[in-house]
């Protein structure tokens, strides 16, 4: 009985290291084990939900990416926005309050997407320019705006980002609703579906008779929309708008899409890949910093993995 366990076992463990993404789960796992011999802190539920509470924004971030990344476009600007939009969403509080200016702070994100997206359809724009132009302009506008933290945001504000809901943090709350909300579009939607047609071949789609502006415009002001909620979950947390708050993220949400297995070259990927690569890269990080990594070796050791994770891809 052991014998055939055994045998089953090893069965699987071949199987799963035939596809990149069994790979990646793997090494994965022995990694986290790595780390919890090395420092029995990392393995702590302490610790374990802290890691998640903390990447709560930047799960949203790679779940916009990947949406564009579907279509073969990709968001350059989200950490400028996530500046922006944490100075904005401090102002709005302020004067709407809690309730009002965090919706307020989604429908800037939405119409801000919707910018983007009707520049890239209706001018035939690169989406890559686009974001490009964006990233400038929002930290233009950014500092334009206060190069100092926006304080005295009201006490129920911080509620979102440091708030439990029968021990759970609330962001988390949060964010997992909107992964499975997400989720559901993507797999049961006629515009969701689109996107992997669109994004694998647009000329086929167009054929097809897929509305590919549709498709596109939708991407992008969702992306705008979970910019400002990552701004909103993050200004929560540190109690006030921060204009270098967006600082990096950009380049974060980027790799982690990757590292989760959505293609660059678009109709590859997900929420389920999304969440994967927050996760890799939340505990890689985390466990590099528990045992004393320097800044500079941690970015190398996660441009090591991207790399890692691409030439996997490219071996299917």
């Amino acid at each position: 009985m052991v014998k055939m366990k055994m045998a089953e076992a090893k069965d699987l463990f071949k199987v799963s290291m035939k596809s990149s993404e069994g790979m990646l789960v793997v090494g994965f796992i022995l990694m986290c084990i790595g780390f919890t011999i090395a420092s029995p802190v990392f393995a702590t539920p302490a610790n374990l939900i802290n890691v998640l509470k903390q990447s709560t924004a930047l799960f949203m971030l790679v779940c916009g990416q990947t949406l564009v990344l579907l279509l073969a476009g990709i968001d350059l600007a989200q950490g400028s926005g996530v500046s922006f939009f944490s100075i904005i969403s401090a102002m709005l509080v302020l004067r709407m309050g809690t309730l009002g200016g965090s919706v307020a702070v989604l429908v800037w994100g939405g119409l801000y997407g919707m910018v983007c997206g009707l520049i890239i359809t209706k001018f035939h724009v690169q989406p890559y320019i686009v974001s490009l132009g964006m990233m400038f302009l929002l930290e233009g506008a950014t500092y334009m705006i206060t190069q100092t933290p926006i304080t005295g945001l009201p006490t129920s504000f911080f509620y979102l980002g440091g708030g439990r809901i029968y021990g759970v943090p609330i962001g988390l709350i949060v964010v997992s609703v909107v992964g499975v909300i997400l989720y559901l579009f993507l797999k049961y939607t006629r515009t969701g579906r689109s996107f992997y047609s669109v994004g694998g071949n647009e000329n086929v789609a167009r054929l097809s008779g897929v509305r590919l502006e549709r498709a596109k415009l939708t991407a992008w002001i969702l992306n705008g929309t979970l910019v400002a909620l990552a701004a909103l979950l993050l200004t929560s947390r540190m109690q006030s708008g921060q204009p270098y708050m967006g600082g990096g993220l950009s380049n974060e949400a980027l790799g982690g899409a990757v590292i989760g297995g959505t293609s660059l070259a678009g109709g590859k990927g997900g929420i389920i890949q999304a969440l994967i690569g927050v996760i890799i890269m939340a505990y890689m990080v985390n466990g590099l910093n528990l045992l004393g990594v320097s800044t500079d070796l941690k970015e190398a050791l996660i441009g090591l993995l991207i790399i890692l994770v691409a030439w996997l891809g490219a071996r299917k």
